[in-house]
């Protein structure tokens, strides 16, 4: 005889325990959560970043009453600037050209701030994100990222286990989903390869929440663009998409671009697989990044980095070899990120013997920098803490913002490659996210959430991907409580 749940999770990190808890507040009796992976590495990409949260908000107060009081004397003199509802949307709709799913990004943008009081209800503490620029004694920070989690993503993932746990939310892990049980109509279960055998589970209702498959050589090479299958991998390596190819062997719909990730910078000696954030290569919008040749590819200063980060790594991947080098003076230091403290650095007095330190032709490079060093305009003043418009002028690819000419000693340099964080295809899914079958309907006992749902094409806003899975886990838990 088969196990029986009222409600069954594909998914051990925030995706999957935000839904699992959600569902039981939501009434559902019996919630059991489960993870491939044992238990010392169970969180997915979440053990392996210091995540953050975008959400919409009303600014410094507002930020302020969702932090303890020591957290709040410790960032006394910081500021934010509001990041209303209006420019979370349209930041969606533009760095995902305009293909998002509308009712999905108005559900996210919308709920957002709800979220982040509900996991602050819940016990979920918070400091500030990484990234903030330090002015006439104030902090700023990019008004879409503020938020992390106290203590980072692995912190986050083990307060998530402990207040499921105290709700009664069973954690199965070494247990593989070897099969959905159903069709496109509805799905009543699942069958489990556990350390014991393989045995069924039937459940009134099943969450996947088993991420993408960036994980995967071979779905990266059947997916997604040259030399993907080559990657490195920025997080878990348990995520390999599997679950979704079953949801869509069922007859499920997909959406999300298929050919499409989250393709971030790093270092060029950073381990293949499971990655920490000291291996982040994000100072880019203060320096200038060449080619094999010498040569620049792309405008590193765009938009805040916040923004252009996971296509980056796409843009390096497309050069020769997929290498890059970031290039800085003296003067960038003040703007790198914290990962960059202990990070390796290739440094020399003269631009020449940088170039020739990292393989590269020294009067290409020296060419390089002194024509973007002649190309700033600087009838527009410097200021790191907003996009300036401190361009280039008729260079080509031009430098939009935070243009400072490379001419303080001694110079810097960073190899780089793209790693990849999550893909962007996945499942079709509406505002409960029930996921949908390809002729539109939902497929009953069905939800799923996470990065196994397809939702961002081309680019993504980073730190909207966590709040989806909470956004989209208490909507997935609450409807899955209803159909158990």
């Amino acid at each position: 005889m088969a196990e029986q749940v009222d409600v069954l999770v594909v998914g051990g990190a925030s995706a999957g325990y935000a839904a699992a808890i959600a569902a039981r507040h939501a009434g559902a009796e019996r919630v059991l959560v489960l993870e491939k992976a044992p238990r010392d590495q169970v969180g997915g990409n979440c053990r392996f970043s210091l995540m953050g949260f975008r959400f919409a908000h009303g600014g410094t107060d507002d930020i302020m009453s969702l932090l303890t009081d020591a957290k709040r004397a410790e960032h006394a003199t910081t500021t934010v600037r509001p990041y209303p509802v209006e420019e979370f949307r349209s930041d969606l709709m533009q760095v995902t050209e305009g293909r998002i799913d509308t009712d999905l990004a108005e559900t996210l943008v919308t709920d957002s701030r709800d979220a982040i009081a509900w996991m602050t209800e819940l016990g979920h503490r918070w400091d500030f994100f990484h990234g903030r620029v330090e002015q006439d004694g104030t902090a700023h920070y990019n008004p879409g990222t503020v938020l992390a989690p106290d203590g980072g993503g692995l912190a986050l993932v083990e307060r998530w286990i402990s207040m499921g746990d105290d709700l009664d939310v069973e954690l199965r892990c070494d247990s593989r989903v070897a099969g959905l049980i159903g069709d496109h109509r509805a799905v009543t279960g699942a069958v489990v390869d556990g350390p014991d055998g393989r045995y069924e589970i039937e459940a009134g209702s099943v969450i996947l929440a088993s991420g993408g498959f960036q994980a995967s050589p071979e779905r990266r090479a059947r997916y997604l663009k040259t030399n993907a299958d080559l990657m490195k991998v920025r997080g878990s390596r348990h995520n390999t998409g599997e679950v979704l190819d079953m949801a869509i062997g069922l007859g499920a719909a997909t959406s999300g671009q298929w050919q499409g990730a989250h393709a971030s910078p790093v270092d060029i000696d950073a381990p293949d697989m499971e990655m920490d954030n000291h291996v982040n290569r994000y100072g880019y919008p203060f320096g200038i990044t060449v080619d094999r040749n010498a040569k620049r590819f792309f405008d590193e200063g765009e938009r805040h980095r916040t923004y252009t980060y996971a296509k980056t790594g796409w843009a390096v991947l497309a050069q020769q070899g997929g290498v890059a080098y970031q290039i800085y003076d003296q003067k960038a230091k003040e703007r790198f990120p914290s990962a960059y403290a202990a990070a390796p650095v290739v440094e020399a007095d003269t631009i020449r013997d940088l170039a020739a330190k990292i393989g590269l032709d020294p009067d290409a490079l020296q060419a390089t920098v002194a024509e973007f060093n002649a190309s700033i305009d600087t009838s527009v003043e410097y200021d790191p803490t907003i996009e300036d418009g401190r361009g280039t002028k008729g260079l080509t690819p031009v430098k939009t913002n935070w243009a400072r000419a490379i001419d303080e000693a001694p110079f810097m340099a960073y190899g780089v490659t793209g790693g990849i964080t999550f893909s962007f295809g996945g499942l079709k899914v509406n505002r409960s996210s029930q996921v949908l079958n390809t002729n539109g309907d939902p497929i009953d006992g069905l939800f799923a959430n996470g990065d196994i749902v397809g939702m961002f094409y081309h680019n993504y806003p980073s730190c909207s991907g966590m709040t989806r899975n909470v956004v989209f886990g208490g909507r997935a838990g609450a409807a899955a409580a209803g159909i158990s």
